[in-house]
């Protein structure tokens, strides 16, 4: 009897025994749950959107080509029998630079003083103009020298107050060049200092009919002085 009882038993624990779980590899797990946790921290990476800069563009500044420009100048009157200084001109001025290397000029002046003549009697120069083309050479980013070359026409009139002495009126064209500096003052305005032959050589005599007495036929008029230009 005991014998059947242990075999019934121990076919109940047997039997009872197919209910256990089996055996847990914690390691494994508790590795697997860090992996998972660690997969759960990781933020997603955000990608700035690329900024976009808008191009910069530089202010176009168009260089002043024209200007005008007022010279106070001092003239001298040479002839054959002798000479006249510090005859008072004002020249007004108009040009036009195509570049900083060349430009173009017109010019218009008047007398002001009259001044005594050595040959007898006193000299005027009565009015003078022009048209130059001007060349000038940078010398630095507020000096330039200049050039002119052109064809100008000018009127003196002479009277004389002794016997012999020079009288008439001079009325006469003749190539014409001269050379000066400009300062820069500004982008507008600059200082002229200048010296120009406006009549070369003139013979008074043959081309006039009134002409110059005593006769004259090397006849120079030179200005120098000082001016002021304004560009736009």
């Amino acid at each position: 009897m005991r014998k059947v009882i242990l075999m019934a038993a121990s076919a109940t624990i047997l039997f009872a025994g197919a209910d256990i779980e089996p055996l847990v590899d914690y390691e494994a797990q508790d590795v697997q749950e860090a992996i998972v946790e660690e997969v759960k921290q990781v933020e997603p990476v955000v990608v700035p959107a690329p900024v976009v800069v808008a191009p910069v563009v530089a202010a176009v500044v168009k260089p002043k080509k024209w200007y005008v420009g007022l010279d106070a100048l001092c003239g001298r009157f040479e002839t054959n029998s002798g000479a006249c200084s510090c005859l008072g001109d004002l020249v007004g001025k108009v040009g036009y630079n195509f570049n900083k290397y060349i430009a173009v000029e017109g010019r218009a002046g008047f007398g002001i003083t009259d001044a005594d003549h050595n040959g007898g009697g006193s000299s005027e120069l009565k009015e003078n103009y022009g048209i130059y083309l001007k060349p000038q050479l940078p010398l630095g980013d507020k000096v330039s020298l200049f050039g002119l070359a052109g064809y100008a026409k000018a009127k003196v009139e002479s009277i004389s107050t002794a016997a012999g002495g020079l009288s008439g009126e001079l009325d006469e064209a003749s190539p014409s060049f001269g050379l000066g500096l400009e300062f820069a003052i500004n982008d507008s305005w600059s200082l002229v200092a200048e010296g120009v032959r406006i009549l070369h050589s003139v013979d008074a005599g043959d081309t006039y009919g009134v002409g110059l007495t005593p006769a004259e036929d090397d006849v120079n008029l030179d200005t120098y002085g000082l001016g002021v230009n304004y560009k736009f």
